[in-house]
């Protein structure tokens, strides 16, 4: 079986830089004021037709209870543009409400179908994230055709990263024969322009994509690009090749800080590497045990695992190794302790 690159997935990958603040929800409703500010200006393009006199006043009704956390009568504002003035926006906005669960369930499934209704509309943003729809088979089968069309449409209308995604399809040959030289060529300049999520796709085809196009160090180039973004992944690959590569003589601590500090910003498989390493760090020379600090890190990097891990091999080990983290930590830290690692998990 092929390996199956993958990336940020819908929202995430457009809104990479502004998730890097913590504030998401903030953004988002910033994201959304800036559409309804311009729906009445694009509406006549998307749609071909005049937007009714009452449409854009539904529209900014929607944004004012977005902004004032009423979720549900901004839900109805948007969703009645949607389906009465079939206002592609407006769809896009209603997808928005399905893919981050604000007022309602969570539902990939839906929110895919709103965002292929307003990438028909010809909604750049809404045709990439479609495109991601089909790529992995949310709300249709695997269609990597369909994904390849969207993922094109988008990138010609100058969503320019979905050119990466267009990328992956070539250097898988999902759907398509393989040509990685092609797909490095298409999403390199995309990458040279500063595109963080673009920096790790290129990372990840150095990395793991087709053998003939290997580079180890091209790889740890791309991914600490984008790293100096602050991006969680970047970290975490870069103690990846760090770890796995003997010549360089790594310091076991330069390889615990790259995985801290993906860790730190809620990459959540680093989580296991971050508490395994300071786990595995060399003890105290005078006590023979962890340090106070490495004891510490341990506990709270490994206990995060075991609560947001999906690998059940992880979070078995990291059970055992709390459980030892126990037998010699004094028990005056854990409420401290687990009290730090609440408020991380929940923190925006």
């Amino acid at each position: 079986m092929a390996f199956i690159l993958r990336g940020p997935s819908l929202v995430q990958v457009w809104l990479f830089d502004i998730s890097a603040d913590r504030n998401m929800k903030k953004a988002l409703w910033a994201l959304l004021c800036a559409v309804t500010f311009l729906s009445e200006a694009w509406a006549d393009k998307v749609n071909g037709v005049d937007a009714p006199a009452s449409d854009h006043l539904t529209l900014q009704d929607a944004q004012d209870a977005l902004a004032s956390g009423n979720y549900a009568k901004a839900f109805n504002g948007y969703h009645n543009a949607a389906v009465q003035d079939k206002n592609a926006l407006a769809q896009f906005s209603v997808g928005l409400f399905y893919q981050n669960g604000w007022g309602r369930e969570i539902d990939p499934i839906a929110a895919c179908r709103w965002f292929e209704k307003a990438a028909q509309g010809g909604i750049p943003v809404a045709q990439h994230l479609a495109g991601v729809c089909f790529d992995e088979g949310i709300h249709h089968v695997e269609d990597p055709a369909a994904a390849a069309y969207w993922f094109r449409k988008a990138a010609q209308a100058g969503h320019h990263y979905s050119y990466c995604h267009l990328a992956n399809l070539l250097m898988t040959g999902r759907g398509f024969p393989k040509d990685p030289v092609k797909a490095l060529e298409l999403c390199h300049p995309v990458a040279q322009q500063g595109s963080p999520p673009a920096q790790l796709w290129m990372g990840k085809f150095y990395l793991r994509g087709d053998p003939a196009i290997r580079n180890k160090q091209e790889a740890y180039r791309w991914f600490a690009a984008a790293a100096q973004k602050q991006t969680p992944e970047a970290f975490y690959y870069l103690g990846l090749i760090m770890q796995s590569d003997s010549s360089a003589n790594q310091a076991p601590s330069e390889i615990r800080q790259m995985f801290e500090q993906a860790a730190a910003l809620k990459y959540v498989p680093a989580y296991f590497q971050a508490g395994k390493h300071f786990y595995d760090a060399e003890p105290d020379p005078g006590t023979g045990q962890l340090s106070a600090e490495h004891l510490a890190k341990a506990y709270l990097w490994l206990s995060a695992a075991i609560q947001q891990s999906q690998n059940p091999e992880e979070i078995s080990v990291a059970k055992s190794m709390v459980q030892q983290i126990l037998a010699v930590m004094p028990n005056t830290w854990l409420a401290e302790l687990d009290q730090k690692i609440a408020q991380h998990l929940q923190r925006d």
